[in-house]
């Protein structure tokens, strides 16, 4: 999925637009939605590598033990 900026010369272009997101063909989004995802998650898909990731559990679970123990 790509996102574009378009700027619109006259309202005709906007309901040409309206009608092709009905027809399920595109997505408007707001400029504000553009730029902050709405899923968090995926906008920090791929972040750290997968060992990293694993490094940082091992580290959790091995807090939570110790903290357990007290």
């Amino acid at each position: 999925m790509q996102i574009i900026s378009v700027e619109l010369l006259n309202d005709e272009a906007l309901k040409l637009l309206q009608v092709l997101e009905q027809m399920k063909i595109i997505k408007l989004v707001s400029k504000e939605e553009a730029t902050n995802p709405a899923n968090p998650k995926r906008r920090w898909a791929g972040s750290i590598s997968k060992e990293t990731g694993e490094q940082m559990l091992k580290h959790v679970e091995q807090s939570r033990n110790e903290w357990e123990r007290i």
